[in-house]
């Protein structure tokens, strides 16, 4: 169940990600607002501040949908899965706003925000990393193609693709 988490959290906030960048192209490109004074400049390390927490605001919650099919099937225990998954999905929320928090009150900089959720985010996947190491991925690394489908009579046996009947073409 700690996978479903992962699943709509993550597809929450890749929506909230993809608003977000609908706003930026508002004043971008083709300004159809006032650039806001601190995004000004466009090589000023507000302005990539406000780049990195959308690459942040994509790409996290793509990791955590990824991940999250695999998190109730490592071998992990139950705590170290859940912890996992909290870390993912924190990390995933906190980072783009950390970032976007940089940019916007650049005196918060020095106060590195963007760190704490980088780093749960980080341990969250170090976390599923150790899970992996101790699982077995063979039945996954062949599709699930098992000894069982290939007798004669199964109810599972795949046709090879050489012998399947043609495909109809509909019209």
């Amino acid at each position: 169940m700690r996978g479903a988490r992962n699943v709509k959290g993550g597809l929450v906030l890749l929506a909230l990600g993809l608003a977000a960048g609908l706003g930026m192209s508002l004043y971008a490109f083709k300004p159809l607002v006032p650039v806001p004074a601190a995004l000004a400049r466009y090589d000023d390390l507000p302005r990539r501040l406000i780049r990195l927490a959308h690459i942040a605001a994509i790409m996290l919650p793509l990791i955590n949908i990824v991940v999250a099919p695999w998190l109730d099937r490592l071998r992990l225990s139950p705590r170290a899965a859940s912890t996992a998954s909290w870390l993912l999905l924190l990390g995933g929320a906190g980072l783009p706003l950390a970032l976007a928090l940089e940019a916007l009150v650049p005196p918060v900089i020095p106060l590195d925000p963007a760190a704490p959720p980088a780093l749960a985010f980080c341990l969250g996947i170090f976390i599923v990393g150790a899970g992996a190491c101790r699982t077995d991925f063979s039945e996954e690394a062949t599709h699930g193609d098992a000894q069982r489908d290939r007798t004669e009579g199964h109810p599972g046996v795949r046709t090879a693709l050489s012998q399947a009947p043609p495909r109809v073409a509909r019209g």
